[in-house]
Parts: C-alpha cells; sequence; structure tokens
C-alpha cells in the first residue's frame, strides 16, 4: 500500500513539475519571428492602419516605432494613424529581434482615376464635396487611357462624399445625371464609355441625357 501511495506520489510531482517547466517555458518569451504584416493597402492620411506580428505569444513585450515619432510598447496586434503624407520606416522589436517595412501614406483620405474607354478626348474639372472648398482637380484624358491617380482630403464629417465631375466636349460642359460617392479610405475608378449618359451642365436636373458617343 506505502509503495502505491509512493508512486502516486511520485507521479504527482512529476507532473507538478512538468507544468512548472512549461509555465517558465512560457514566460522565457520564445518568440522565434520579429516579422509582423500591415493590413491596409494603400495607406491614406487618418486610417486606421493595422500591424499585426507574425508570432503572436509575446505578451505585452512588443516594442513598436512606427517612423512618424511615435512608438508603443504593446501587443502583437497595434493600430496607428498617420498624419502626415510622407514614406515612412515602421519597426517591431520583441525578444532581441527586430524587423522593419517602409510604408508610403499618400496625401489625402481617399483617391479616385479617370478611366476613359469612350471614343471621346475630354477635360475634366472634378471636385469632393463641395466646389467652394473641396478638392479640385482640373486635368485631360485622352482616348482610351486614364488620368493619374488622384488624392482628395475630404474637409466633412461622415463616410461618404459627393464627387463632383464635369466633362468639357468641343467647348462644351456636361455632368453626370445621377451622384457618385466616395468613401473614406478607399480608391474608386470613375469609368466613362461611349454609352455613359451626359446631360448639359446648363441644364442638369432636365431629363435630356445623351450618350458620349453621339456628342
Amino acid at each position: 500500500m506505502n509503495c502505491k501511495l509512493n508512486i502516486l506520489t511520485g507521479l504527482s510531482l512529476a507532473l507538478l513539475s512538468m507544468t512548472f517547466v512549461a509555465c517558465d517555458g512560457n514566460n522565457s518569451l520564445d518568440v522565434k519571428t520579429a516579422e509582423f504584416s500591415v493590413k491596409q493597402d494603400p495607406v491614406y492620411l487618418k486610417s486606421d492602419v493595422n500591424f499585426v506580428a507574425q508570432d503572436s505569444i509575446g505578451g505585452n513585450k512588443y516594442s513598436w516605432n512606427f517612423g512618424d515619432g511615435c512608438t508603443l510598447t504593446g501587443k502583437y496586434n497595434v493600430t496607428h494613424k498617420y498624419e502626415k503624407e510622407g514614406v515612412y520606416t515602421t519597426s517591431m522589436k520583441v525578444n532581441g529581434m527586430t524587423s522593419s517595412k517602409t510604408i508610403t501614406v499618400h496625401k489625402g483620405t481617399l483617391s479616385f482615376r479617370v478611366v476613359n474607354k469612350s471614343s471621346k478626348y475630354f477635360d475634366c474639372l472634378t471636385y469632393i464635396d463641395n466646389y467652394e472648398t473641396g478638392s479640385v482637380s482640373r486635368f485631360m484624358v485622352r482616348m482610351n487611357s486614364q488620368s493619374d491617380t488622384i488624392y482628395g482630403y475630404n474637409f466633412n464629417n461622415g463616410n461618404n462624399h459627393i464627387f463632383g465631375i464635369s466633362f468639357f466636349i468641343d467647348n462644351s460642359e456636361y455632368t453626370l445625371p445621377n451622384l457618385i460617392w466616395l468613401e473614406n479610405f478607399k480608391h474608386r475608378d470613375i469609368i466613362v464609355s461611349d454609352t455613359t449618359k451626359v446631360i448639359p451642365r446648363s441644364s442638369h436636373g432636365v431629363s435630356n441625357s445623351v450618350m458620349i458617343k453621339d456628342l
């Protein structure tokens, strides 16, 4: 009986010892890599950029440097907002290892591009929210081509913004009959084809739309 008791006692001590060893292993911060990923692309001004370490067992020992003067010591999954456009080197250090990534922060809170698939060459005037105070751009788009990506900064609250556009074709100004909305922190291509319907700017609100190919 004593022999059985001794065996059980020995097994219990062995299991307890194994438990302590396992706990000690976790507390020793056995992180294998400092690699991390950026969960947003492209990165816009004032957007929540999510940084996630590949190895997540390091507790609160992750040291982040976002490259813009801001640092943070915390968990493996963090967010940060950039207030100025530019190219930043973001780094993360854990368990004596460091890795870094280069991040480009664009000069707006949203972006768009005009893609011309029509047989017409036109001059564009665009704005966001309000022509008087919004982001206004003027540019030309040739047939079967596209504009550069244009970054706009919205001046109003809210997540969606009115996109205004005029097309100047053969010295006449046209616009779209329906509103287009742009969403914060996203890109949108505005596609124009021969079957896109437009209306003269001077008769906005009147149902006399015409296809671009017929202008």
